[in-house]
């Protein structure tokens, strides 16, 4: 009787008990996978990504570099002039590849938002053609220089350039324009 229960006997696998510990097992490791991000570290040792540059320091996004090293305002010229009460913004500027793969760039990737929150494309001008900054892709190490123009509002003081390379992430720097 005794060799009778034991071939009756179900194998563990199709023991409830079973499926259940499997399943706490599964949920434990993914929680501890998804949920490392460095705690374990102190706090003022932790490096805080930064978001926010003023002109001329070096942002960084990936494994790109940009640098505003110029700011001008121009009216325009005879045959290209900005709306009534605005004046184009011309941001000279210098991405770099820091990366060890192709990083392409283009000037739709910056917007500019003024001090009432708006935030607008680049403009197109003739007054910057010898200068304006085209799309293209960097080699690593690579670096290009360029100009980016926008028509804001005159004399506005709090200027923003702000760069996202991807409609995928929310992820931006923003370089405030100090020289203007």
């Amino acid at each position: 009787m005794a060799n009778n229960e034991e071939t009756n006997k179900k194998p563990i696998y199709k023991k409830v008990w079973f499926w259940i510990l499997i399943i706490v097992i599964v949920i434990g490791v993914v929680a501890v996978a998804g949920g490392k991000n460095n705690t374990n570290i102190p706090t003022s040792s932790r490096q805080e990504e930064k978001t926010e540059y003023n002109q001329g320091e070096e942002a960084i996004l990936g494994d790109g570099a940009i640098t505003v090293t110029k700011v001008e305002k121009s009216q325009g010229n005879s045959w290209d002039k900005p709306k009534s009460g605005k004046e184009f913004v011309i941001v000279t500027l210098t991405i770099e590849n820091k990366g060890n793969k192709n990083l392409a760039y283009n000037p739709f990737y910056f917007k500019m938002q003024n001090s009432q929150g708006q935030q607008e494309n680049e403009t197109f001008s003739t007054i910057n053609n010898d200068t304006a900054l085209q799309s293209g892709e960097l080699i690593p190490g690579g670096k290009v220089s360029g100009t980016i123009i926008f028509e804001q509002p005159i004399g506005d003081t709090g200027l923003v350039l702000i760069y996202n390379d991807s409609i995928w992430s929310s992820k931006e720097l923003k370089i405030k324009l100090q020289n203007q």
